[in-house]
């Protein structure tokens, strides 16, 4: 999903599940963010394949943050961190600044256990999971809905409810969530090939 924002422009996606080959990134893009489900389960070559494949798209910044499905990031995180390769932002439970932008993640793979703080001067905010409420068919992490509704960043970036992915935004108290699951495009794609 593209989105225009201070003079950049951002290419955000969530929940390719193995699919990220088949993914179109814009070459407007110059701002990338994964919102996890890159790959499935525990093997450490699929997500060293979908970091090669990452980190040779075209961009300023590539962002990401692991999903569910990234298992080996509960698993073994020292392993799974050093398979991140040079010019890939690992972004979990800690912010970042790219010329103006605040970046923040908080780990909802796809529940936090509790509200946890958020700047409240964040620009995107990066989760796997929904906030309860919002595109979220009624799974998302109530815990988060009360974090951002104290902080109110400007966008909510997640995924993980494959069936709300990409269909439309959704808005409350300035911030602007938007559900980037690519799953049922993707598989759709595979499933009716041109």
């Amino acid at each position: 999903m593209l989105i225009e924002y201070k003079r950049h422009i951002l290419f955000a996606f969530a929940d390719t599940h193995g699919m990220y080959r088949r993914l179109f990134v814009s070459t407007e893009a110059d701002i990338l963010i994964c919102a996890g489900d890159a790959c499935e389960g525990f093997n450490p070559a699929d997500l060293e394949d979908f970091f090669a494949w990452y980190a040779a798209i075209p961009a300023k910044l590539r962002i990401f943050v692991p999903g569910n499905h990234d298992r080996i990031f509960n698993t073994n995180p020292d392993r799974a961190k050093s398979l991140i390769p040079d010019g890939v932002v690992y972004l979990e439970n800690e912010g970042i600044e790219y010329d103006g932008i605040k970046f923040y993640s908080v780990p909802a793979r796809p529940y936090l256990k509790s509200p946890l703080a958020i700047p409240e001067d964040v620009d995107f905010l990066i989760t796997h999971g929904p906030a309860y409420g919002y595109l979220d068919r009624g799974l998302g992490c109530k815990n988060l809905y009360l974090s951002i509704a104290s902080a109110r960043p400007k966008y909510h970036i997640f995924g993980h409810i494959h069936e709300e992915g990409l269909k439309r935004k959704a808005m409350l108290g300035g911030t602007t969530y938007l559900n980037v699951s690519y799953f049922e495009e993707l598989r759709n794609a595979i499933a009716s090939p041109h």
